[in-house]
């Protein structure tokens, strides 16, 4: 959605309303005007006609109109062909043998008498001056509205800077706060009592939000290290259980299921910090250039026993070898990592994997269960598509958050019976 300026939007409404109050008043004023006009016409034509009559028609023989007509430039006597009746007033273009030009009058068709015959008397008035002089009011009107506006903007823009610049401060203030540096911005107060309400409410909701970021961040350093050493502490008593001669096999296969528990619990537990702390941006700000080929290649080689395991064949394919990124090494292995394991743990026995290289994009097609994933569950956390895979399903979700922490994007398709994950590092190659 296109964004506006609030002035720029509210100059619109004044603009739109401006050119509707023009679109309306204008035509109404000019026909109004020029009705009136025509109407002040009509009773000097008909005055004209009263005066005519009454001296020069009623004497008048048909042997003489020819000789009226060539000495009354503004009145002609015309043969009644359709009897007219009544007195008629039209606006009619007559040429102008003066000006060599047609132009606009009102005449005036009154039917008399001339020796018994039926005559039409024709009394015509030069409007021309006075349309032009409405056209120029009108156009006139048009101006003054037209300055109006852009009058009316320039000080709306000029009460708009002053009005709204305690605005501008407090957003400027919260566009640069930075809920890590533990520092909450203190607004200005102004003589506007409603930027006063608005700069209260924002410190109170930035100081809970501080707090409440302290206790979490408390919370993720702490559970870090009290959480992991008891589980270090099970895993290692376990293990010492194994050790024992005297266990029995059944025994040695319930503390060996113990094992697995606790190791996946440890791995669910630092996948979960892991995720805390880019939420709450405790990742150190160490990035530097990696280069995206030599890190898979040392994934694959991690991961290449879990894929013969299942028997996965595994191609690479690289189109741009010097393809890097600017970020955090853990986090980017940590994101690689994940989608290969992804591919390998959902994959089927005997199948394969295609890794490709290209301009800025990496793409990751595994084989799989036939039938495409649902896409508003893969990225969510303990959103796992397949039950009966091992794991936790916080992989893709990591991958996810790593991907938004740097602004790249990965998508998932299926295409051609493969599952395809594609991740795009288009705003990373600029740099």
């Amino acid at each position: 959605m296109k964004q506006h300026k609030l002035l720029n939007k509210t100059l619109h409404y004044y603009i739109g309303f401006g050119i509707l109050m023009a679109l309306l008043i204008e035509p109404g004023f000019y026909l109004l005007i020029k009705k009136y006009h025509l109407h002040e016409v009509d009773e000097y034509l008909y005055l004209q006609l009263e005066r005519t009559a009454d001296k020069s028609i009623k004497s008048l023989k048909i042997s003489d109109i020819s000789t009226w007509n060539r000495f009354n430039s503004e009145s002609m006597i015309l043969h009644d062909t359709v009897h007219t009746e009544h007195i008629i007033y039209k606006t009619e273009s007559v040429f102008n043998e003066v000006e060599q030009e047609y132009e606009p009058y009102r005449v005036l068709y009154a039917p008399v008498e001339i020796e018994s015959e039926k005559y039409l008397l024709a009394i015509q008035m030069s409007i021309d001056d006075f349309q032009k002089t409405l056209q120029s009011s009108v156009l006139l009107q048009m101006l003054l509205l037209a300055c109006l506006m852009a009058g009316l903007g320039v000080i709306a823009r000029f009460i708009h800077e002053r009005l709204w610049k305690p605005f501008y401060r407090t957003l400027s203030l919260i566009q640069h706060f930075n809920i890590r540096k533990n520092e909450a911005p203190r607004f200005p107060v102004t003589d506007i009592k409603e930027f006063n309400q608005l700069n209260l409410a924002l410190e109170k909701l930035i100081d809970n939000n501080l707090q409440a970021y302290k206790i979490q961040k408390e919370f993720t350093e702490n559970a870090s290290h009290e959480m992991q050493t008891p589980l270090a502490v099970l895993r290692s008593q376990l293990d010492m259980l194994l050790q024992q001669p005297s266990l029995t096999k059944e025994q040695s296969t319930i503390i060996q299921t113990l094992h697995e528990t606790i190791s996946r619990l440890v791995r669910m537990n630092n996948n979960l910090l892991l995720l805390a702390k880019i939420d709450n941006g405790q990742i150190p700000d160490n990035p530097q250039t990696l280069y995206v080929y030599e890190t898979i290649k040392k994934s694959l080689l991690l991961l290449s026993r879990l894929a013969e395991t299942s028997n996965i064949a595994i191609e690479m394919q690289s189109d741009d070898a010097e393809m890097f990124v600017y970020a955090n090494q853990q986090l980017f292995e940590c994101m690689v990592n994940n989608l290969l394991t992804n591919a390998i743990k959902h994959n089927i026995s005997g199948g394969r994997i295609q890794v490709t290289l290209a301009t800025d994009t990496l793409t990751i097609t595994n084989t799989g269960i036939d039938k495409p994933l649902e896409n508003s569950l893969l990225f969510r956390r303990f959103g796992r598509m397949n039950p009966a895979a091992k794991g936790s399903g916080l992989g893709l979700a990591i991958a996810r958050q790593i991907g938004s922490l740097y602004g790249w994007q990965i998508n998932y398709d299926f295409e051609g019976g493969m599952h395809k994950f594609e991740v795009n590092f288009h705003s990373e190659m600029k740099k």
